[in-house]
């Protein structure tokens, strides 16, 4: 939903703030776009996990990858992955998530040893993308070995949209951050 024009006003404000700037696309089309601005990664939304041309052009691309799982299975996973190391992608340069697409996530949902067995099948570095409420899974998911946190962000829990209700405000935020690093 973003126009070129808005990339360029948020690619440097995050050059100003010193904040790396990420981007999911959800076509081709938008995929070669973010390439041509020298986008630094590319961010696979789980939604397109079996959407084999699309990954095929990310794996072309030859930049690191963050590849969210959502609703997948371990085949799909296997699948993709195949797909975008085929395609030219570099396997040391791939972070898979673990994630549960229910917003909020219960805690009784969220299966952290799915991450551990992402990260035993496919040898590969995990993360996991937090959609439960406060910080303790994000932490739970360092601890584990996490190396990517994706956790959604809000000014005011109040404002309208699904992801608010599990978004950090800017304390939560720096708290989750403060608990990472005593994790590391």
């Amino acid at each position: 939903e973003l126009s070129k024009n808005d990339h360029k006003i948020l690619i440097n404000y995050c050059l100003n703030k010193k904040v790396k700037f990420l981007s999911s696309p959800f076509d081709i089309d938008s995929i070669n776009y973010l390439d041509s601005i020298d986008i630094p990664l590319f961010k696979i939304p789980s939604g397109e996990i079996t959407n084999f041309p699309y990954l095929m052009s990310i794996g072309s691309k030859n930049k690191p990858i963050i590849l969210s799982t959502g609703m997948s299975n371990l085949n799909e996973i296997k699948d993709a992955l195949d797909i975008l190391i085929k395609s030219g992608a570099n396997k040391k340069q791939i972070t898979v998530l673990h994630c549960n697409t229910e917003y909020p996530t219960p805690f009784d949902d969220v299966n952290m040893n799915a991450m551990l067995t992402i990260k035993n099948e496919f040898n590969i570095d995990v993360g996991y993308s937090d959609h439960t409420i406060g910080i303790e899974i994000s932490l739970l998911a360092v601890s584990l070995g996490a190396k990517i946190i994706e956790k959604h962000f809000t000014i005011d829990k109040k404002m309208e949209g699904p992801d608010h209700a599990a978004s950090l405000n800017p304390n939560e935020l720096k708290s989750m951050i403060s608990g990472i690093r005593n994790i590391e």
